[in-house]
């Protein structure tokens, strides 16, 4: 079973919507937060339905005060007791209390949920205050498993054309259409490149250097690692001849339907004869 953890925030912190004069002073809840510490997957429930739902383990911490006595601290939903604390003594100025409480109810697994905290005289069972704290779930996270990007290398091998890119080192280049793609092939002979369909894909070009001479450049993967992130990760083997080299990298993916950040990993490695 996956074990997730969910903050949770407290989004008010009422310090007391109800005071009742207790031996002469005012009863009050100050500082008042929920968060959740833990939640897990029930799959055997008597729920009417059976529904497998998840079950929140919730941190309560706050202070009390304003009277001197025994109380009870309860945790209630609409108007229904989720949780009673052991009797807390009171001697008036404020107390801090914590308590934990994980109630197994497929009702309280939503994005929100309001939550009243009060405050029972232990002997007379008379409520003393009580506050409302809304305890809303973040968003579940976005980040997804990398995936892998089909592609197809571009090249310029076999023909009298070379890559005139601009200076940089580890850099990457996005070329949607061949008025882009001219700006970065030259030909002295003036003989055409390979052509592209840019209404069906999109380049990438990914360049940087060694100060070594270099032996081979291959891509290890390209992948998607959110909605709007790729990771390219490419391997330079260098060589032994200290002679400073320019590497050079052109893929091409189906057509970007959107803005996209290429995050390029680089690892250069020495042949090992």
């Amino acid at each position: 079973m996956k074990r997730l953890l969910y903050g949770l925030v407290a989004l008010a912190f009422v310090a007391c919507e109800l005071e009742i004069g207790v031996n002469g002073k005012e009863a009050m809840l100050s500082n008042v937060t929920i968060e959740c510490i833990d939640e897990t997957v029930i799959t055997n429930n008597t729920s009417a339905n059976n529904e497998p739902f998840t079950k929140h383990t919730y941190l309560c911490r706050g202070y009390v005060g304003g009277f001197r006595g025994e109380c009870e601290i309860r945790v209630l939903h609409n108007n229904f007791i989720l949780f009673k604390s052991y009797n807390t003594t009171v001697a008036g100025l404020k107390m801090p209390f914590e308590f934990t409480f994980a109630p197994e109810r497929a009702y309280l697994d939503e994005p929100y949920n309001n939550f009243v905290i009060e405050v029972v005289d232990a002997d007379r069972g008379e409520l003393l205050c009580k506050t409302s704290v809304v305890v809303t779930k973040h968003p579940d996270s976005t980040t997804e498993e990398p995936t892998d990007v089909p592609y197809m290398e571009y090249s310029l091998w076999g023909t009298e054309c070379e890559w005139q890119l601009p200076d940089g080192n580890n850099s990457v280049i996005i070329v949607n259409s061949d008025e882009e793609l001219k700006r970065y092939i030259a030909s002295e002979a003036g003989e055409g490149y390979p052509t592209v369909d840019f209404t069906k894909y999109t380049m990438i070009i990914a360049y940087g250097y060694t100060a070594r001479g270099i032996y081979d450049t291959y891509v290890e993967s390209l992948q998607q690692t959110s909605e709007t992130e790729y990771a390219l990760n490419i391997n330079v083997v260098t060589t032994d001849a200290e002679t400073p080299e320019k590497w050079t990298k052109a893929l091409l993916v189906d057509k970007f339907d959107k803005v996209y950040t290429i995050n390029l990993n680089v690892d250069v490695t020495k042949l090992i004869n």
